[in-house]
């Protein structure tokens, strides 16, 4: 044994491990690590744990599912959550997420030649993939656990094809990763089929693949469970294919999310190893392990690249193929043919390029959590909830500039669904929670009314997300005043994203602030009042209608008026929005059948104030007929 490959034994093991520690304190440097669906799974295992405790809401609100099909992080969180709480609890459990992956790539590239292990130190980088960074944690660590199938299925060397044993083996562990994320399972499958299929006799390549098919059935099992259980879930549009130019300016960060020079760097290498994967598949000399996953390589870096980004009832298609494709891409890399001092100059080369990947990592990690600073601060608020509250997102970061094909996570929003954070945190509910599938959450919906309103989701996010909303200042604040409506009759509202301008207008509304910092305003709703003055002959009973924007808000009972003093007749209308409003009073019809309403309102019968807690009166200077209004069109 050459002194190099000595060694090696010694080195290459060590550096893992550096790597491994390496890794794990880059998810330890922040208090919260921002992602985008993260929250999400936070809260959903958060009400899993808690579902029973007394004074919780959740057995209202939520019945428990069987969650079949992405079990993958819930089943790694839970008892961390429940022993850690959910801040250590979180970060211990990301570090469990990417440590599968690093270590079922070292796995993989040992199991194809042990004389490539140090190609294993690019497993961890490869760990903090685009999927990590936007929450798809049960994908990411069950595509950790498919590269452990790959490798078991690349380490059966034996004459011949698989033993049955092994196919049994290969089919259990392969159902185990389809309940972690049928996805996952998925992408596995197929390269496992590239495997098996380039591993047999070219006689017996169709029965074999056939066979293949046999070993996935159990996991397609769970898809097709899957699929019928997610018909009740309303699809999205139809396929949707991002522009070229988007594509082009995200592939590197979606590759390796991060800096743009080293994305750059890193993609290149990647590319460069496709190509050598593709080249040696066409050469006879080329091992059959080799040649199956090279293929597989080639097909998912293709479809990373050229397929949809949205199917119906599902987005972010195309991304979910780099991590698998990187992987096999660069486990056939040949670092055995190299002689020995180079392979040990290979291996040098290549643990100074994960360090130094891994390492960057850190100053990439503070960079996230300072974009969302305030939001993140908030985490630590002194608040308490049991009943409804209204997340609020205005923005994607706190960072001014932020685009969402130009960030060094393409497409993150961070803030989007901060709000399931916080109802983990603060305690009560909140009315945008996946909770749809009972085949990939942990909960669906109970079936009732809703006891509060709820803003249509799609529309007010597309509205949030628009040029518009950013540039001008009128629409951005109509937006905001139909969604501070909505909030009137929640617990609270979790308003992040903000701008000073947008906590003054929340505020104007009648929100008193229980915490704030920077872009972040938690409040709740202390209702207005508005003292309505009319003439004093006006004594009959009027109706009454008080608004803002498109919404309208009417008393539950009659408005009695409450004095005639001064000559007019007041009217007090109670738990009104405050801020800019409109009112209008309509009288019963004259014996003509003619509406009565106040001289000084507009043609549609409102009258526009600005109502605040010391300045409430509103003046109707005469009462008089009206002309009724044609009906809206439609």
């Amino acid at each position: 044994m050459t002194r190099e490959r000595r060694l090696g034994r010694v080195v290459v093991p060590l550096g893992l491990v550096v790597l491994s520690v390496l890794l794990v304190g880059s998810l330890w440097i922040v208090p919260y690590l921002p992602t985008n669906d993260g929250p999400e799974w936070v809260f959903a295992t958060h009400i899993e744990n808690h579902y029973s405790d007394p004074g919780t809401p959740y057995r209202d609100e939520y019945i428990p599912a069987p969650q079949f099909a992405s079990r993958g992080f819930t089943t790694v969180y839970g008892p961390l959550e429940a022993t850690l709480g959910w801040q250590h609890g979180l970060t211990a459990a990301l570090s469990v997420v990417v440590l599968v992956v690093a270590w079922g790539f070292v796995g993989l590239v040992r199991a194809i030649d042990r004389r490539r292990t140090a190609l294993g130190f690019l497993g961890f980088p490869l760990a903090l993939s685009w999927t990590f960074y936007m929450g798809f944690w049960s994908f990411t660590m069950a595509l950790g656990g498919g590269l452990l199938v790959l490798a078991m299925a690349a380490r059966d060397r034996g004459n011949g094809p698989p033993s049955l044993w092994v196919r049994l083996t290969l089919s259990g562990f392969l159902l185990v990763i389809a309940v972690a994320h049928i996805f996952a399972a998925v992408l596995t499958g197929a390269a496992l089929m590239c495997l098996l299929v380039a591993r047999a006799p070219a006689g017996s390549r169709m029965a074999e693949a056939a066979k293949g098919v046999v070993i996935g059935l159990p996991a397609a099992g769970i898809a097709l469970a899957s699929a019928f259980v997610a018909r009740t879930v309303p699809l999205a549009e139809g396929m949707g294919w991002a522009p070229v130019r988007d594509i082009v300016a995200t592939l590197p960060q979606t590759f390796w999310p991060g800096a743009m020079p080293r994305a750059i760097l890193l993609t290149l290498g990647v590319a460069g190893a496709a190509i050598v994967a593709g080249a040696r598949a066409r050469r006879a000399t080329t091992s059959d392990v080799d040649r199956g996953l090279g293929v597989a390589a080639v097909l998912l870096l293709l479809a990373a690249v050229f397929a949809p980004i949205q199917v119906p009832a599902w987005q972010f298609l195309s991304q979910r193929f780099i991590t698998p494709g990187i992987a096999l891409a660069l486990a056939v890399l040949p670092l055995e043919r190299l002689r020995p001092r180079l392979q040990a100059a290979a291996s040098a080369g290549l643990f100074a390029v994960a360090i130094a990947s891994v390492g960057l990592a850190y100053p990439f990690h503070q960079r996230l959590a300072a974009s969302c600073a305030d939001a993140i601060e908030g985490l630590s608020a002194p608040i308490q909830r049991h009943g409804e509250e209204l997340p609020v997102a205005l923005a994607r970061t706190e960072e001014p500039t932020d685009q969402p094909f130009r960030g060094e996570v393409p497409m993150q929003n961070p803030l989007l669904h901060m709000g399931a954070l916080y109802a983990s945190v603060f305690g009560g509910l909140i009315p945008y929670v996946f909770a749809s599938s009972a085949a990939t959450h942990p909960f669906v919906s109970r079936p009732h009314d809703a006891t509060v309103p709820v803003p249509d989701i799609a529309y007010y996010w597309s509205a949030i997300a628009s040029d518009s909303f950013k540039t001008d200042r009128a629409y951005r604040h109509a937006i905001e005043n139909e969604l501070a409506s909505f909030g009137m009759p929640y617990e609270g509202v979790l308003v992040v994203g903000a701008r000073p301008d947008d906590v003054a207008l929340w505020q104007e509304r009648g929100y008193v602030a229980d915490w704030t910092r920077g872009a972040a305003f938690f409040g709740h709703f202390e209702p207005c009042s508005i003292d309505f003055a009319a003439p004093v002959g006006a004594t009959d009973r009027p109706t009454f209608a008080v608004g803002v924007g498109r919404f309208e808000w009417t008393p539950g009972e009659p408005v009695e008026p409450t004095s005639t003093e001064d000559g007019l007749t007041h009217f007090a209308l109670k738990r009104t929005p405050c801020g800019e409003v409109w009112i209008r009073a309509e009288w019963p019809a004259t014996a003509s059948g003619a509406s009565r309403g106040c001289s000084n309102a507009l043609g549609d019968g409102k009258i526009h104030a600005v109502i605040h807690r010391r300045s409430h009166r509103v003046a109707c200077t005469a009462v008089e007929e009206r002309p009724r209004l044609p009906p809206a069109p439609g």
